[in-house]
């Protein structure tokens, strides 16, 4: 067992995001892995430079390429900030709806910025569409691996 912490953030307007946040910290849980569930609706990037552990950001796109609008405000601050999270080691699970020429633009543009303030991706950003649960199994199997291999999670 390790002794090792996850922050999960999540940005949901319809609730999936919300739903994948609780499978991972449910996950992490038998991995014995302590898991912050975070909403994102009230969450800043002072707090986000101030964690010492992991983080996995699991976000969806609204419309066509906007943050949930319960995560505009975080989100509008995330893209405007200049703070050093080089610290900072993170995946992003993005949701989005394939029919939109912006699929998962939200989810791929809190990548870029977390990676151009230098937080390091443990695992490459993932896109998952309408059919998101059969992508997720995939997804999960590659994110505790990761952990397991870059954090020394068990792997349950």
């Amino acid at each position: 067992m390790s002794d090792i912490k996850l922050t999960v953030l999540y940005g949901t307007e319809t609730g999936n995001s919300e739903g994948l946040a609780k499978k991972v910290a449910a996950k992490g849980e038998k991995n014995g892995v302590t898991v912050d569930l975070v909403d994102l609706s009230d969450y800043s990037v002072e707090k986000l430079a101030a964690i010492q552990n992991p983080v996995l950001v699991i976000i969806s796109t609204w419309d066509d390429g906007a943050p949930p609008p319960t995560c505009v405000d975080f989100c509008d601050e995330l893209f405007a900030a200049s703070v050093d999270l080089s610290h900072l080691e993170y995946a992003v699970l993005a949701l989005g709806d394939n029919e939109y020429m912006q699929f998962c633009e939200c989810g791929k543009k809190v990548d870029a910025k977390l990676a151009a303030l230098g937080a390091k991706a443990v695992l490459p950003r993932t896109d998952m569409g309408a059919d998101f649960m059969v992508t997720y199994i995939g997804w999960s199997k590659d994110f505790w691996k990761a952990m397991k291999d870059v954090y020394g999670v068990g792997a349950a």
